[in-house]
């Protein structure tokens, strides 16, 4: 191959990726289709109420807290409850698999100072919960 037709094939294609690289890529659909999408909400449920059954016995408090399975049609893997305390702090008292329905505790009597009330917090498989509205202050 003699220079003069390597310096043409070389030149023609340095303008070859040249121009191709100028010119912006370009892609059509003809075919379309019409999908009808249907995207369901659930919505987690608290139980609809919380029971406390408590009392003293010198200086232990034992309580019993009870609650209605949730309504939620799916996913529902346990309930937490929790007790709020007039400091602002929140406990976790105890957590129960789906299919459990009430927790009973015994503490000192001197935690009734913090002023406690009892809430039961729904609990998912997919990690949304749903909180009751806390029960009354808990006293003997």
């Amino acid at each position: 191959m003699s220079r003069i037709r390597r310096a043409l094939a070389v030149t023609g294609l340095a303008l070859a990726v040249a121009v191709g690289v100028a010119v912006p890529a370009s892609a059509t659909f003809a075919d379309s289709t019409a999908a009808k999408a249907t995207i369901g909400t659930l919505t987690v449920a608290a139980p609809s109420s919380v029971t406390v059954t408590d009392g003293c016995r010198g200086w232990r408090y034992t309580a019993t807290v009870s609650w209605p399975a949730s309504t939620t049609p799916r996913g529902v893997t346990g309930y937490r409850v929790m007790a709020h305390l007039n400091t602002g702090k929140s406990v976790v008292l105890g957590e129960t698999d789906a299919s459990t329905l009430s927790i009973s505790i015994t503490v000192s009597r001197s935690y009734l100072n913090y002023r406690p009330r009892v809430s039961v917090i729904t609990l998912t498989s997919y990690g949304w919960t749903a909180e009751t509205p806390r029960s009354a202050v808990l006293t003997c």
